[in-house]
């Protein structure tokens, strides 16, 4: 035995009127979500976080700009702490990235970071990297960068295809 409402399936009693009602009220919470969401508050956790400098640079191949790489900077010595922060970022189409550590562009942390630039993709169910491999991984890399509180930060990283 099967029950049944009143309304035909996939409508509701309320008609069109009650959707667009239902969806304004769902409209206006969500941007105000997002407006609070628009700034950041300082509270108990991100008063521990380090400090950390703006970052950001461009990414070229063979003299090409790189889009849509992945760049990530891991600082090579923990704090006193023995924390050790990564900062990562992706690349624009013209190659150019801003680094964040906790939230959206606030940088890296000081210090000597080893870096790793990746760009992949699957086809046909296998990786494939767009730049050499060596560049995907910290111990094979050979990038560095230093990030300090006197200087702008901006830094380039010229990869090679060879």
């Amino acid at each position: 035995m099967s029950i049944r409402s009143g309304t035909p399936r996939g409508s509701s009693r309320y008609g069109l009127a009650g959707f667009a009602g239902t969806a304004a009220v769902a409209g206006a919470l969500i941007a105000s979500m997002l407006a609070g969401c628009s700034k950041y508050r300082e509270d108990e956790w991100s008063r521990q976080w380090p400090p950390r400098f703006p970052t950001g640079g461009v990414v070229t191949l063979d003299g090409a700009p790189v889009g849509e790489a992945v760049v990530t900077f891991s600082i090579t010595r923990p704090d006193r702490d023995n924390k050790a922060f990564t900062a990562v970022g992706m690349t624009d189409p013209q190659g150019r990235f801003a680094l964040r550590t906790f939230r959206p562009g606030d940088g890296a942390v000081e210090g000597t970071h080893a870096v790793t630039i990746s760009k992949s993709s699957m086809e046909k169910g296998s990786l494939v990297h767009a730049i050499p491999s060596r560049y995907a991984r910290f111990e094979t890399s050979g990038l560095t960068a230093d990030v300090t509180k006197k200087t702008a930060n901006e830094l380039r990283f010229e990869l090679s295809s060879k």
